[in-house]
């Protein structure tokens, strides 16, 4: 039981993380997500069918989970938001902190090889030319 509830508990504060993150480049929205949606599996399966119904989240967790791979326009839409979050938070916010620009310069480019190399889904209408 203590098990169960701690599995939850780290799962909700996983989903305001990343939900949070979203709207935050500092914190990385997609390994809360993850992170939440295997607490979840472990906890609440009614809480892991939420976070899957997501509007906004729920599709790409459901082809992460279902090892589906992403589309092409996913990983554009993904990479896209990363950098402009963190090249407006390095360039805005972080302007006169040159370690704090190339740390988060570095953390975006770890982000778009994970992206990158991650495994590809071809939609009917994306593969054909």
């Amino acid at each position: 039981m203590i098990r169960r509830y701690t599995y939850l508990s780290i799962g909700l504060i996983a989903t305001v993380f990343g939900m949070v993150g979203v709207f935050l480049p500092l914190l990385p929205t997609v390994p809360f997500v993850l992170l939440a949606l295997y607490c979840f599996s472990v906890s609440s399966p009614r809480f892991q069918r939420w976070l899957l119904a997501n509007r906004l989240l729920g599709p790409t967790l459901r082809n992460i989970k279902e090892n589906l791979g992403l589309t092409i326009q996913e990983k554009i839409r993904v990479l896209v938001l990363v950098w402009v979050s963190i090249l407006a938070t390095a360039f805005g916010l972080l302007s006169d902190r040159p370690s704090a620009q190339v740390t988060l310069i570095a953390i975006a480019l770890i982000e778009t090889y994970v992206i990158v190399k991650y495994k590809t889904r071809f939609e009917a209408s994306e593969g054909q030319s």
